[in-house]
């Protein structure tokens, strides 16, 4: 009987030590919600702690991002009422079996950190073991092609990841007590030459503060930005940290920036090693400022005359789009000047809405061909009480007043089988609009003797367009004696002039235009609608240099009429 019990004491003992048997795993890309026994072997790869938002000293739940072997993502966390089972064996970097685990959905239309539309939840049956035999990717990264970016390709609502050399940085911006709104911009650049826009907030903003401060041999500086955001404001494509759930890499000692730094190796530096970065001057300029502080509210008869490079303010009225000039250009992908069609180039967008085989013949360029993407060039007719103007709006102002892109309507008329020099009636929508204009005059205006200008930024905001316009009226107010035109006169005439032109305009007829000071004026030539011939190098670099900040949503109006009362406040002085 002894010998019996010391056999299976010694049976029991051998199959403790043997290992243990390797469970049955399933992907992340073949998990079924209809299951909920299944186990799968990942790795977390980013792990974060979400807090009360009454109490931000009580842990309201664990957050992380699951990778397995094929590489798949899957989102995953643990509740309140479970975390005291995982918070000492969860830890970012280490790999596990999870064995039934809960599937929850994914909040429809919300920002996504993955591609699977639902997530993991760690609940009472969830069995964690750790796994030391995971052959998965390490970090996990899925970088994005600057190009998809720049070009509005790229959905807004998952997660991306960058990696790019950091070629110029600004200010560490601290207009808020909380430093978790501390803001630094940094610009970077990939291998082809592209460059993104990238906020650091918080504390990346500091860490990468710290790195720049003691880089004193300035050397390369090499970022790679996980799970980061992507935010487009007036078509200008931004990448921003996420709150406490992105990863930032410096020159980190991994595969991934070493590969990088060697495909940088190819430039014509001579010391391949080291970078010059630009310090970058912060111009993001509040909408107040720009068109209250840093520009000359002028009136449209004081500009009809291109005699400097300048940039005005002027507030005036849509009356009318010229329908005989295009609304649109096919812009570069890669810079957005305009792109010319050589013979023989496709006349017909590809799947994803662009044009291939264009020639872009901007210098400073990085690409000769290239794919092209209509971009709004919309010439409209602005009046105020002295006079109308041609000015040309670009896709920002565009898009965000009429809240759809050029590309959207484009595709549009090519949809309804229209030529695409067709004007849909959603561009019409622009008429009536009582806007302030940031106007440049430029070297080609002034050559050419040309006064159709360029809009660099809009703004709707009555208030402001109020203030504009009482800050007008108190200073013609203190120099209205050097009128001598009788105010009734002049309205006389004015409703005269402008009824002759009005009563030839409408959707389809390219309005006339109008010169109040013909008789004197040595440009009255000058008003005449031309088929927009506007170097485009000069042009449509405001596409591309011009930060906006505007948040204010448009608000159409129908309200048109030439006689505005504005009333004015003078106040007694002390």
């Amino acid at each position: 009987m002894l010998n019996v019990t010391l056999f299976l004491l010694l049976v029991f003992c051998v199959q403790s030590i043997r290992p243990m048997a390797q469970p049955n795993v399933t992907l992340i890309a073949d998990l079924d919600v209809l299951k909920d026994d299944s186990t799968i072997k990942v790795k977390v790869i980013n792990l974060w702690n979400l807090f009360s938002f009454y109490n931000n000293d009580e842990l309201f739940s664990i957050e992380l991002i699951l990778i397995d072997e094929q590489g798949t993502k899957i989102q995953g966390n643990v509740t309140r009422k479970n975390i005291y089972r995982f918070k000492n064996i969860l830890k970012d970097g280490l790999t596990f079996y999870i064995k039934c685990p809960s599937f929850a959905s994914q909040r429809m239309g919300g920002f996504t950190l993955t591609r699977q539309d639902h997530k993991l939840s760690f609940v009472h049956d969830t069995v964690v073991t750790e796994c030391h035999d995971f052959s998965g990717p390490t970090f996990g990264f899925e970088f994005v092609d600057y190009q998809s970016i720049i070009s509005l390709v790229h959905p807004e609502n998952i997660a991306i990841d960058v990696i790019g050399l950091v070629v110029a940085f600004g200010e560490m911006v601290r207009d808020n007590d909380d430093k978790k709104k501390h803001r630094l911009n940094i610009q970077i650049q990939d291998a082809n030459g592209l460059q993104l826009n990238v906020n650091l907030w918080g504390d990346f903003a500091y860490k990468m503060q710290h790195f720049l401060d003691n880089n004193p041999h300035n050397l390369r500086i090499i970022v790679i930005l996980q799970f980061a955001k992507l935010s487009i404001w007036r078509d200008r494509p931004t990448v921003n940290t996420y709150f406490s759930v992105s990863k930032l890499f410096i020159n980190t000692d991994i595969d991934e920036i070493n590969v990088f730094n060697k495909s940088l190796d190819g430039d014509d530096r001579p010391d391949s090693s080291t970078n010059t970065l630009t310090c970058i001057k912060s111009n993001k300029v509040s909408e107040n400022d720009d068109f209250m502080v840093n520009f000359q509210l002028k009136t449209i008869s004081e500009i009809s005359e291109p005699l400097e490079k300048n940039t005005f303010i002027i507030v005036g009225t849509i009356k009318g789009i010229l329908q005989n000039e295009n609304w649109h250009y096919l812009s570069c992908t890669s810079c957005n000047y305009k792109a010319f069609r050589p013979p023989g180039a496709n006349d017909q967008p590809n799947a994803d809405g662009f044009f291939i085989g264009y020639e872009c013949h901007n210098k400073d360029c990085t690409k000769t061909e290239t794919s092209v993407i209509p971009r709004f060039m919309i010439p409209l007719r602005v009046q105020d009480n002295t006079g109308t103007v041609t000015l040309t709006m670009f896709e920002r102002d565009g898009k965000y007043l009429l809240k759809k892109s050029a590309k959207d309507l484009f595709n549009k008329t090519l949809q309804l089988g229209f030529r695409t020099s067709f004007y849909l009636g959603e561009i019409n929508a622009l008429k009536g609009l009582k806007l302030a204009f940031k106007i440049t005059i430029k070297h080609f205006n002034i050559s050419k003797r040309n006064n159709q200008y360029s809009i660099c930024r809009v703004s709707d905001d009555e208030k402001l367009i109020e203030e504009l316009e009482n800050k007008f009226t108190v200073s013609q107010i203190g120099t209205s004696q050097s009128f001598d035109i009788a105010e009734a006169d002049f309205e006389s005439q004015e409703n005269r002039i402008m009824k002759d032109a009005i009563s030839r305009t409408d959707d389809n007829i390219t309005p006339e235009t109008v010169d109040k000071n013909s008789a004197t004026s040595p440009m009255k030539s000058l008003n005449t609608p031309t088929i927009l011939k506007t170097n485009l190098e000069e042009v449509f670099d405001l596409e591309m240099n011009e930060k906006l900040s505007s948040t204010k949503t448009p608000k159409i109006s129908l309200e048109g009429g030439n006689n505005q009362i504005v009333k004015v406040k003078l106040e007694k002085s002390g």
